[in-house]
């Protein structure tokens, strides 16, 4: 069965101009809101700060001068196992919210960025 015109394809969708949008397309307009709004700034900050924290930490290990470096004692003892711990939980968290991005869309995003800065001050 073919439609001969626009007009008889609307006849047979049984479209008038005067009626308001139908439930289908408010819901796909909504869901389609809510899933743009998984991604949230403030998750993606958080893994920044941390991420920096953690790569701050890793990078006075090195140093003389940091109050955590070689020789500094039970202050430098901790603030270094703070930091391997930190990246070693950093890496593991992007291994899972790899395998689980679909489902924890968040976890990715916090993962990613935390682990971005984490090199990017380790390689600068």
């Amino acid at each position: 069965m073919t439609a001969y015109s626009f007009d008889d394809r609307l006849d047979r969708m049984h479209w008038t101009p005067s009626t308001g949008p139908s439930r289908e397309i408010v819901d796909s307009v909504l869901g389609a809101r809510q899933r743009a709004s998984a991604r949230s700034v403030g998750v993606t900050l958080a893994g920044a700060i941390v991420g920096i924290l953690i790569g701050f930490g890793l990078i006075g290990m090195s140093f003389e001068q940091s109050p955590w470096g070689p020789g500094s004692g039970a202050v430098g003892l901790v603030f270094g196992t703070l930091s391997l711990a930190g990246l070693a939980l950093s890496v593991t968290l992007a291994l899972f919210a790899a395998w689980k991005s679909k489902r924890f869309p968040r976890l990715m995003q916090f993962a990613s960025m935390n682990l971005l800065m984490i090199v990017v001050l380790l390689l600068s």
